[in-house]
């Protein structure tokens, strides 16, 4: 009978009862597939929620051994794409990995930090670059949000070589390689459970009209667009209260400027409280529904850049089908798609905001065409559950392929004479010491005495956990430093990973600059002068890269010659304490003869009580009856 892989999901952001997109897309993934096999849910922080038949716990991040513990009892990885920032090391797991590209990070990122300077702009992005390049080399199957998402990952797969006649011998469409799993929603309608906004917040009345905007003031959406366009709806609908859920993120994001910014605009419009107001905490995703069936219409607004064009259907969107309530939307993404194929709203275009508050006016002025939205929202909900969406990853988690690459490095003519070592290497070393330690905490276990043991034995047991009691306890100290050394040779790896990472870097540069160089000696044969020049500059180029390359190397060697020194440190350490454990056993083992001596001693003397005992009672016996006769 075939064995159920066990799965592993790891979070890169917090999933607990405030949680975010990404937190909300593992806890509802995990729980469905935890229907078909065991599945494990790990985030940075401990998830204070629970679901039948699912494992959940938490992994410290960048910290390499705190995930191989979780690692160990997988045979399938189901992670977020982002989680190879902090944990590379999960590029080159035995198990096969799926990665999680629904969040394009890059596109993301150009909005984020467009009001950084210009280094750390050009930082980040190469930064971002990197990590694609981890993602595309590392993953043995993908997901993403949306087919136009889908392409956009398919020609960065093809730049990457993973696109082949034999990949494509398979499944011409390659959907085993990537395939789409977007943003869903619960199967169970919402309920409304307690107020939250009408007659709570003061300034909402119960019979106001009231605006919502239902996701987070992230820097790559426009809720800037709607506050300007807010007096122009407020001259025609004057008891229109627009709400933003505006609470801090419950992870760790880089700040956003928005909520500042948006704040400051709407009080500079004299709206600040009386017609726009700011609910600041972070709704319980237990809690949403109530805010979201108090709402007449829905608002989500973008600029126009790339995040918006490749951007995943966004999660908060999404409760609007499930609430059945009308959106009014920037044109441009998927998103806006939806609104105009299924009759869900009206779109305009972006950062306009005397369309924004026309279609707000026109939606809350027709009642009719208002209703026919919510409906059309309400019907279109089943289709985007959770349990539609999940099919092709469930499929690559109960029968995983592997299809990565088994090293970065085989794009890669390393020389003979300089190799570039395997990233993995390290791991045996490690795992071979904590296997050292685990068998040394066996081998100084005392077994207790199995059930039905004889008295003896039992006692024996007993005087021999009295005298070894002291022993035991520096034995146990003993094994808390070697485990202490065990994960300090983990955090010199990990180092080593970093410093092997930048010369396979500088070496993939060398490579490129190398073929740039043949291409261009081809191209320029006939016009020597113009080819010399281009060669000092490829020279002096190369020479720079391959300075820095033996620079790396260097380092690296002097980092290696030291971790080797620390290591036999350690190991005569260990041995020493080894030494110490054998003259402790013949202590033991002493001691064990002298309680047997002593045991056998007393049987001996108990015998000749008996004898002595028996020999006195028949004296008594004869003299009885002498005295008697």
């Amino acid at each position: 009978m075939k064995t159920v892989p066990r799965l592993l999901i790891i979070s890169h952001d917090v999933v607990g009862q405030r949680m975010a997109g990404p937190g909300i897309r593992y806890w509802e993934l995990a729980q469905l597939l935890a229907t078909q096999q065991p599945v494990t849910l790990i985030a940075p922080h401990t998830i204070d929620l629970a679901a039948p038949g699912l494992r959940c716990g938490h992994y410290d991040w960048g910290d390499v051994a705190s995930l191989a513990l979780w690692l160990e009892q997988a045979d399938v990885v189901f992670a977020n794409g982002f989680v190879l920032v902090g944990h590379p090391e999960l590029m080159h797991i035995p198990q096969p990995l799926a990665l999680d590209l629904y969040d394009p990070t890059l596109l993301e990122n150009l909005e984020l930090f467009r009001t950084a300077s210009a280094k750390q702009r050009t930082q980040q992005n190469r930064q971002d670059i990197q990590l694609l390049g981890q993602q595309l080399a590392g993953g043995d199957f993908f997901v993403c949000a949306t087919e136009r998402q889908r392409d956009l990952y398919l020609g960065a797969l093809m730049g990457a070589g993973r696109i082949t006649p034999e990949a494509t011998d398979h499944d011409p469409q390659l959907r085993w390689l990537i395939d789409v799993v977007p943003f869903g929603l619960p199967d169970t309608p919402p309920v409304k459970q307690e107020p939250v906004l009408r007659e709570v917040v003061p300034g909402i009345g119960p019979h106001d009209i009231l605006l919502l905007w239902t996701g987070g003031l992230w820097d790559w959406l426009d809720p800037l667009t709607l506050v300007r366009a807010m007096p122009q709806v407020i001259a025609q609908q004057p008891h229109t209260r627009l709400v933003f859920l505006a609470g801090q993120h419950p992870g760790t994001i880089q700040p956003m400027q928005l909520p500042a910014a948006t704040r400051a605009l709407a009080a500079e419009l004299g709206l600040l409280n009386t017609h726009i107001f700011f609910y600041e905490a972070w709704v319980l995703y237990a809690q949403r529904a109530d805010f979201l069936l108090e709402a007449d219409l829905a608002v989500s607004l973008h600029r126009n850049h790339l995040e918006t064009a490749y951007a995943a259907v966004r999660s908060r969107f999404l409760d609007h089908l499930w609430a059945g309530l009308p959106s009014v939307v920037s044109a441009g993404d998927a998103v806006a798609t939806l609104v105009q194929e299924h009759q869900l709203g009206l779109t305009v275009p972006p950062e306009d905001s005397a369309a924004t508050a026309q279609a707000i006016i026109t939606l809350l002025t027709d009642r009719t065409q208002r209703a026919d939205c919510a409906h059309h929202a309400r019907q279109l909900a089943p289709l985007w559950t959770w349990e539609h969406l999940v099919a092709p990853l469930a499929r690559f988690c109960r029968e995983p392929l592997r299809t990565r690459l088994t090293t970065a490095l085989q794009h890669v003519a390393t020389p003979p004479e300089s190799p570039v070592p395997s990233f993995t290497e390290g791991l045996p070393l490690m795992q071979q010491q904590q296997t050292s330690v685990q068998q040394l905490e066996q081998f100084w276990q005392l077994t207790r005495p199995a059930p039905g043991s004889g008295i003896m034995t039992r006692v024996l047991w007993r005087i021999t956990l009295r005298l070894a009691g002291p022993l035991l306890a520096q034995q146990q100290e003993f094994n808390a430093q070697v485990v202490k050394l065990a994960y300090a040779s983990l955090t010199h790896d990990a180092d080593t990973q970093a410093y092997l990472q930048a010369v396979l870097s500088q070496t993939l540069a060398v490579e490129r600059s190398m073929a740039r160089l043949q291409d261009y000696m081809e191209q320029l044969a006939t016009n020597n002068t113009q080819l010399q020049s281009y060669v000092e500059d490829i020279e002096r180029d190369l020479h720079g890269r391959l300075d820095t390359v033996s620079e790396f190397n260097g380092r690296i060697q002097t980092y290696a010659e030291a971790i080797k020194h620390d290591l036999h440190d350690r190991l005569d350490a260990i041995g020493e304490w080894n030494g110490q454990a054998n003259d402790r056993i013949e202590h033991l083992a002493y001691t064990a003869r002298l309680l047997n001596d002593a045991v056998a001693a007393a049987d001996e003397a108990a015998v000749k009580l008996a004898v002595q005992l028996t020999r006195q009672a028949l004296d008594r016996s004869t003299e009885h009856e002498s005295m008697a006769k």
